[in-house]
C-alpha cells in the first residue's frame, strides 16, 4: 500500500492540472491508475493537500489546490465578475426583454412563415420596433455616460451575437465596425409643413392627407397641435371628419403585440387592410 501511495505522490510531481480541474476518470488516466483506484487515489492526495477534490450535486471533479488558502477552494475555479463596464451590464440588463421579445416572434412564427407575405410584413414590422427600442436606449446610455459607442456595440454583440444582425439591418451604426457616432436622430417636421393659419378642422386633415397610405394616430395628431387643441376637441373634430367621408377611422397597431390604437387614414388610398389580430398591413 506504501509503494502505491509513494508512486502517487511521485505522479503527482510531474502533473499540472489545469486550473478548471478534471474528471474523475480523466485524473485516473493522467495518474495511470485503474478506473477503480483512481478515487481513492484522489482522496489520499486529497489529504496530503496536494490536490482539492471536489463534490457537487454528485459529480466529482479533481481540481488543483490553491496558493493561497480560501476555505478549502482552488483560486482557479473563484467566480470572476464580469469584465465589462458595470453601466454596460445595467444597459444590457434593461435591453434583455427587448431582445428576448424579438427571439419570442420568430420562434412564434409558423413554419412557411417565409411563404406568407402577411407573416413576414407582421415579422418585419415587429422586428423594426424593437430595433427602435434599441437604439432609443443606447442614444440615452451615450447622453448620460458620455462612453464610446464602439465599446457599447461591442457589448450588444457579445450579448446578443444572434439577434443584432437583425438590429443593425434597420440600424447600421450598431453594426460590428460601424461608425464611431450614432446619426442623428430623424426628426418628424410634419408639423411645421402644415400652416398654422388653417382651421383646427382644416390642419387634422392636413395630417391625415401628409401622413400617407398608412394614416397617422390620433395620438400623434394631439402631439403636433401640443396643448393648443384638447384631446376631447380633436375626438369631435375626428368624429365630424369620420361621418362626412373625408376620414377613415380604424382602431389598429403597427406591431403583433400592443395596444391597439385610433389611426385616421385618406379615404384617397382606399380602405386600410388590417388583419384578424389587429395589425396593420403596412403599405410601401
Amino acid at each position: 500500500m506504501k509503494d502505491e501511495t509513494a508512486l502517487w505522490v511521485t505522479a503527482m510531481g510531474g502533473m499540472a492540472l489545469p486550473a478548471e480541474g478534471m474528471t474523475l476518470s480523466a485524473f485516473g488516466a493522467a495518474l495511470r491508475v485503474s478506473p477503480d483506484r483512481a478515487e481513492k487515489a484522489a482522496r489520499y492526495l486529497h489529504r496530503k493537500r496536494l490536490v482539492f477534490v471536489s463534490r457537487r450535486l454528485g459529480h466529482v471533479r479533481v481540481l488543483p489546490v490553491s496558493a493561497k488558502r480560501l476555505r478549502g477552494r482552488p483560486s482557479g475555479v473563484i467566480p470572476v465578475g464580469p469584465k465589462l463596464d458595470l453601466r454596460l451590464v445595467g444597459l444590457l440588463t434593461e435591453a434583455h426583454p427587448i431582445f428576448l421579445s424579438v427571439k419570442e416572434m420568430r420562434r412564434d412564427m409558423p413554419s412557411d412563415w417565409r411563404d406568407r407575405p402577411e407573416l413576414r410584413a407582421e415579422l418585419s414590422d415587429g422586428i423594426a420596433g424593437q430595433s427602435d427600442r434599441i437604439m432609443k436606449l443606447c442614444r440615452r446610455f451615450l447622453a448620460v455616460h458620455g462612453t464610446h459607442l464602439a465599446g457599447l456595440r461591442e457589448a450588444l454583440w457579445l450579448d446578443q451575437a444572434d439577434i443584432m444582425p437583425l438590429i443593425a439591418q434597420r440600424h447600421p451604426a450598431l453594426a460590428l465596425g460601424g461608425p464611431d457616432a450614432l446619426p442623428a436622430p430623424v426628426v418628424d417636421s410634419q408639423a411645421k409643413r402644415v400652416s398654422k393659419n388653417l382651421s383646427h378642422q382644416d390642419r387634422v386633415l392636413a395630417y391625415v392627407r401628409g401622413a400617407g397610405k398608412n394614416g397617422i394616430t390620433v395620438s400623434d395628431i394631439s402631439f403636433n397641435f401640443g396643448n393648443r387643441l384638447k384631446r376631447p376637441v380633436l375626438n369631435d373634430i375626428v368624429a365630424t371628419l369620420e361621418s362626412v367621408g373625408q376620414v377613415i377611422v380604424v382602431e389598429c397597431r403597427t406591431a403583433s403585440r400592443g395596444r391597439m390604437g385610433v389611426r385616421l387614414f385618406d379615404p384617397a388610398h382606399g380602405e386600410p387592410v388590417v388583419l384578424p389580430n389587429g395589425r396593420l398591413v403596412a403599405v410601401e
